[in-house]
């Protein structure tokens, strides 16, 4: 119970942080009016991704899951896109990129139960291993469009096209796989263990849904 309190305010604090920087986009983010309004508007509404999400799915993400994907879009969109932390830290990129494979195959086994209505995880480990992998790769290839399409429309070259386009673009697709493996190496000690930290986050998602098999 006291770690669902902490999970609760730790997901609190982490809006009113949101809402705090969206704030400062809207009023500092760019030097032009235009970008200030555009970047401020899209953090806005990646405020309710959370909620919208389990809306269009018909499904609760469970709180833990919640704080993770919340506190992805923050790092990688409010500080990385809007307030340009892709271009003032050459380690930036690489870092968010890490942690989407992590999230994104979380997500895939989150993916896998709804889609199956099964909570077991140690039900065809295999299967379910290599849905979660394939699902981060797709969000992966999918990300890398979404930023040359941002490139070609706003001039936001976060895949530097103008320097070292394919490159750029190959480091983030291997921080991402690099990501993945990291959550499967996770998955393999729940597996093994019961229990492990980065699949705590599906475990609360399979029992949000209740999906039979969840873990206790």
């Amino acid at each position: 119970m006291q770690s669902h309190r902490v999970i609760d305010w730790v997901y609190r604090g982490m809006q009113l942080l949101y809402a705090a920087t969206t704030v400062y986009i809207f009023l500092f983010g760019r030097q032009e009016t235009f970008g200030s309004l555009l970047w401020g508007s899209v953090s806005a509404a990646l405020f309710f991704a959370c909620p919208a999400a389990e809306r269009l799915f018909r499904l609760k993400l469970g709180r833990p899951l919640a704080v993770a994907v919340q506190g992805f879009i923050y790092l990688a969109f409010c500080l990385g896109t809007a307030l340009s932390w892709y271009f003032r830290f050459p380690w930036y990129d690489n870092f968010i990129h890490l942690l989407s494979g992590i999230l994104f195959s979380l997500i895939g086994l989150c993916f896998y139960a709804r889609i199956t209505g099964e909570g077991d995880r140690r039900h065809r480990p295999l299967l379910q291993g290599s849905y979660a992998l394939f699902f981060s790769a797709f969000i992966a290839v999918v990300w890398e469009c979404w930023e040359f399409f941002c490139f070609i429309a706003l001039g936001n070259d976060a895949q530097q096209h103008l320097t070292t386009g394919v490159f750029d673009t190959m480091e983030d697709l291997i921080a991402c796989m690099l990501g993945s493996a990291l959550l499967l190496l996770d998955y393999c000690c729940y597996l093994r263990r019961g229990r492990s930290p980065l699949m705590a986050l599906v475990a609360a998602f399979d029992r949000a849904n209740n999906y039979p098999g969840a873990a206790a």
